[in-house]
């Protein structure tokens, strides 16, 4: 004869038959171990999104030690969390079926990550996290449903990335004009070259502006910073006017100034240069205009590839818009789509 546990109003029990848990508790154990096998994958993916952005291609061995170190901090407080919310459905084996759900849940999110990149934003943590919370569904509730259920989950958000993708690569692209104030997708046409990387972008009211500056030079001061120095300024405005006659923003170490553009000579390509380190192009409507101060722009980079890069430019690519990207969201929109 079945009887009511006096200590548990909740729990049934009979003859050779473990307590049945209510429903609320397998739930409430679910989103708790779901949310402590995810806290090391989205810490762990989001560092790794960090570095990548910060410094793309690095694979330093400092940068691969820093990753793992605040990963296994990570872990730690999840597989104390993790072990004692599968107490009740796994108290024999909850020591090591913990850190295999973990292990489990890196792997998927790291496997994630290769095919949709991880950003700061809501729908990137709540994708992300999805693998542990269906890994956990299936370990906890344990029925004839729950395991096809994980595995249609996660296969689902593996197929779910390749849309979701292109819809974050375009939300990307429109919350970097909305946090540089660049009104239209096409003045994006910064100078890119070799040696040289983009340190800012921005609108004065008129144009759009790029601020480059060398990568070695970077390197060796540690970084962007408020001091660092600035090696040149391109700039992108829409239609024509005349190029000897505008001034032009230029870089003097660590600040912007504006100077006339005088001389100006011709040269083929509707190209404009003082013969040192000035350059106007207009071309399909617009004018592009690269200037430093001192010095032949082509120390740079060498071999004339300035005048080239000027004269090569185009509407930034999916590929170079993302590497002018902050990597934390700049708007409302950003913050919820990426």
């Amino acid at each position: 004869m079945a009887a009511v546990e006096p200590h548990n109003p909740y729990a049934v029990t009979a003859p050779g038959r473990a307590p049945v848990r209510p429903a609320s508790n397998r739930r409430r154990q679910v989103v708790t171990l779901g949310a402590a096998c995810a806290l090391p994958s989205l810490v762990s993916v989001a560092v790794g999104s960090a570095v990548q952005h910060v410094d793309p291609g690095d694979s330093g061995s400092t940068c691969a030690i820093v990753h793992l170190v605040v990963t296994l901090v990570a872990v730690i407080p999840a597989y104390f969390v993790s072990v004692r919310a599968l107490q009740p459905s796994a108290a024999r084996w909850r020591r090591l079926l913990a850190p295999v759900l973990m292990a489990l849940d890196l792997v998927a999110t790291h496997g994630l990550a290769l095919l949709l990149p991880f950003r700061p934003g809501l729908l990137s943590v709540l994708v992300f996290a999805l693998p542990s919370f269906a890994l956990a569904g299936a370990v906890v509730l344990r029925s004839r449903t729950a395991l096809p259920a994980a595995v249609g989950t996660l296969l689902g958000v593996f197929v779910l990335a390749f849309p979701l993708r292109a819809m974050q690569q375009e939300a990307g692209v429109q919350d970097l004009l909305r946090g540089a104030g660049v009104p239209s997708r096409s003045l994006m046409q910064p100078v890119l070259l070799a040696d040289v990387v983009v340190t800012g972008t921005s609108w004065d009211g008129h144009r759009a502006v790029f601020v480059l500056s060398d990568q070695a030079d970077l390197a060796n001061t540690g970084g962007i910073s408020d001091g660092f120095d600035k090696a040149a300024v391109a700039t992108v405005s829409f239609g024509y006017g005349d190029p000897c006659g505008r001034p032009v923003l230029s870089a003097v170490g660590e600040n912007l100034t504006t100077s006339p553009f005088t001389p100006c000579l011709p040269e083929a390509g509707g190209l404009w240069s003082d013969g040192a380190n000035r350059f106007v192009l207009q071309r399909d409507g617009f004018t592009i205009t690269l200037a430093t101060d001192g010095g032949e722009l082509d120390t740079l980079s060498g071999g004339g590839a300035v005048r080239r890069a000027v004269l090569a430019a185009h509407p930034a690519t999916e590929s170079e818009l993302r590497s002018l990207e902050g990597w934390f969201p700049s708007s409302w929109l950003g913050c919820l789509v990426l």
